[in-house]
């Protein structure tokens, strides 16, 4: 086997992985919004070519009637769907908003591409020149596809479900899909289809995410990214002639295909703009809808090896797309920021929402773990009739086996989030007309969860964001679970989000301290405050839980030794009379206690001496700047997203739940 066909061979095995990604029922719900971009910027581009075109035509006649030019425009043209999915989980903006968008209309693009294309032109083909050789065509080739869905398709999902569940693919099994393959490319070089067109298209009708998507994409993701694709390009690049290019045909050429590329951003942008779509967001998904990729590259060595392109039209197209593509990329990656809408002057925390009875919780769970802990907090948060809770519940789930990132309101939930859903429902009824809850599952890649969460909380304007933390802990205090890219998710939430963020430590499994908050036993909560913003915040939500009648809260203000001399009076931040409006539930259920610290050391003492009496300890990210208080801590702070303090609660010191509140962040 030459090296040429080890990877022709080895691009069908990588098509046919990208289609298994895909689920095709997402065409169905592709918006009008979406249809209208990409029609809108496929026929732009065809039409301000063609004007050029007629244009040079009647000034260079012999340069203009080559038909690989024409072969040349149709193919640039056309956005193909999996390398807009690849440009924009590189750049980590697919669960954007434009992210979404771009899926959708590339979708829409290389739909109208191919029924267009194939089916249309092969009809009018047959129309003028009286044969019915076109039509043969296409039934061949339908009747082709059908064999691969009722035949083929069905015998590799009964490989896959042969094997054992829960355990990975078998050498065997994996060894008999790769022949199936094989024998599909067979095929297809027989029937005159392009072998990669039908590894995709068959890689597209199986079944998407585990267990076979996702059993699939791991076995061949390895070697597909880092030895085909490089070798493949390698050999197409080497297929190029830059010398051939030195002639008036070449710069002719040239100002026609960049005649269509600048027709499919206008014809994008200006669309865009028509669905009132923001003029810098309109903008980056006409940049992205003008990439190309490797499933250009494959068409173009396709063409030329039909002699369909000749040596300059294909060199000019290959330097052409990898000039706009890398253009396009830079732009798109310094000039759009999803996370800029987050921005905003209006305030959305806990302390902002005390006009309204009504308080916002966007609450995020992994795994069920992390379910009971969150409904016990949710539940000291004291949902009542005269206080009502609207909870956003979002199950974050990895995107295995797929590659486009999917958000849902489950009516229905789906088996991984079934058990999930139960809990909260059993919540939602238990505090019936107390609490509107929502149940949100998003399937994506954690790179991108951060916009999901960030998005839920703009839209239903949270006023907190829940986020449990990256670290399970057994009943002997080790750590069971570590997770380092929900970590990274907690990192990026609290930089971008439109509102508060709470991180909860639960430790409830390691003591017999756990809130019960169903049953009548008092829960002893603990809230530490330094001042500043954060610990305001904190403070907004401690209080908050102490009108539940089973909570009794305790707040602890650490200031100076040397404070304490020169004020004898309470810091005014935590005085009862700032927050008049609970004085009727809070009378004799708020205790205040000063401790004097001198350093860190203090405070650390300080805490070790009450945390063993408390359920839960609330705290604020954020203190005071420089504050003695906390002198020694910052400098030796490992978890800088939880804070000084929250980070000494999470060492092995310390046996309690914790709760760190940051505020707002502050963009302006």
């Amino acid at each position: 086997m030459t090296l040429s066909t080890f990877a022709e061979f080895g691009m069908m095995v990588h098509f046919f992985k990208m289609g298994v990604q895909i689920d095709p029922k997402q065409i169905w719900k592709i918006k009008k919004q979406a249809i209208v971009i990409g029609v809108v910027g496929h026929v732009s581009s065809l039409a301000c070519s063609s004007v050029i075109l007629n244009m040079f035509r009647s000034i260079y006649p012999e340069e203009t009637k080559d038909p690989s030019v024409h072969a040349l425009l149709i193919l640039s043209s056309v956005t193909p769907f999996p390398v807009v999915t690849s440009f924009l989980t590189e750049m980590n903006i697919i669960n954007s908003e434009v992210g979404r968008i771009a899926v959708s209309t590339s979708l829409v693009s290389d739909s109208f591409m191919w029924v267009f294309y194939f089916v249309v032109i092969k009809s009018v083909t047959a129309i003028r020149r009286e044969t019915y050789k076109p039509f043969t065509e296409i039934m061949v080739s339908i009747s082709y596809f059908a064999l691969l869905f009722f035949l083929l398709r069905p015998l590799v999902i009964w490989i896959s479900n042969r094997n054992p569940r829960g355990k990975p693919m078998t050498e065997t099994h994996f060894i008999s899909i790769i022949c199936i393959l094989l024998l599909v490319g067979f095929t297809a070089s027989i029937t005159g289809q392009a072998p990669f067109v039908v590894a995709f298209f068959f890689g597209l009708i199986l079944p998407d995410g585990p267990p076979l998507g996702s059993l699939l994409t791991e076995k061949l993701d390895i070697v597909g990214s880092t030895l085909i694709v490089p070798s493949y390009c390698t050999i197409v690049a080497l297929k190029t002639s830059p010398r051939s290019l030195a002639d008036v045909k070449s710069l002719t050429i040239e100002l026609i295909l960049l005649a269509m590329y600048l027709g499919k951003f206008l014809g994008t942008i200006f669309s865009s703009l028509l669905f009132q779509l923001d003029f810098s967001d309109s903008f980056a998904l006409s940049l992205i809808m003008c990439c190309k990729g490797l499933t250009d590259l494959s068409f173009l060595n396709l063409l030329l090896n039909m002699k369909a392109l000749d040596e300059k039209t294909f060199t000019l197209g290959i330097f052409t797309m990898v000039v706009v593509t890398g253009c396009a990329s830079l732009c798109v990656h310094h000039m759009y920021d999803p996370s800029k809408k987050y921005r905003s002057y209006i305030k959305r925390t806990i302390r902002n929402s005390q006009p309204e009875p009504d308080l916002k919780i966007l609450a995020c769970v992994h795994h069920e773990e992390n379910v009971y802990p969150i409904v016990n907090l949710l539940q000291a948060a004291n949902p009542r009739e005269d206080t009502p809770l609207s909870v956003f519940v979002l199950h974050l789930v990895e995107l295995s086996g797929s590659v486009i990132p999917t958000l849902s309101e489950d009516n229905i939930a789906t088996k991984s989030s079934q058990h999930i859903q139960n809990v909260f429902d059993q919540f939602h009824k238990h505090n019936f007309g107390s609490v509107n809850l929502h149940f949100f599952t998003a399937k994506t890649p954690f790179v991108s969860m951060p916009y999901d969460v960030c998005n839920l909380a703009m839209e239903f304007t949270s006023n907190i964001v829940i986020m449990p933390f990256h670290k399970w802990y057994s009943k002997d205090n080790n750590i069971e679970y570590l997770n380092a890219s929900i970590r990274t998710l907690n990192q990026h939430v609290l930089k971008k989000a439109p509102c508060s963020v709470g991180i909860f430590v639960d430790r409830g499994q390691i003591n017999d301290k756990g809130f019960v908050l169903y049953e009548k036993l008092i829960c002893e909560v603990a809230m530490i405050y330094l001042g500043g913003g954060d610990d305001q915040e904190a403070l907004s939500f401690s209080l908050r839980i102490a009108q539940h009648p089973n909570v009794r809260l305790t707040v602890f203000w650490v200031r100076v030794k040397t404070q304490s001399k020169q004020r004898k009076t309470k810091n005014p931040y935590i005085d009862l009379r700032e927050h008049i409006r609970y004085s009727s539930y809070l009378e004799g259920k708020v205790t205040f206690n000063e401790e004097v610290v001198e350093d860190g050391a203090d405070t650390t003492k300080a805490i070790l001496r009450i945390e063993k009496l408390f359920s839960l300890i609330i705290v604020g990210k954020h203190h005071v700047k420089d504050s003695p208080c906390t002198l020694g801590l910052t400098e030796w702070c490992e978890l800088p997203e939880l804070g000084p303090l929250g980070n000494l609660l999470a060492t092995s010191d310390f046996t309690c739940s914790f709760f760190v509140v940051q505020e707002q962040p502050r963009w302006f």
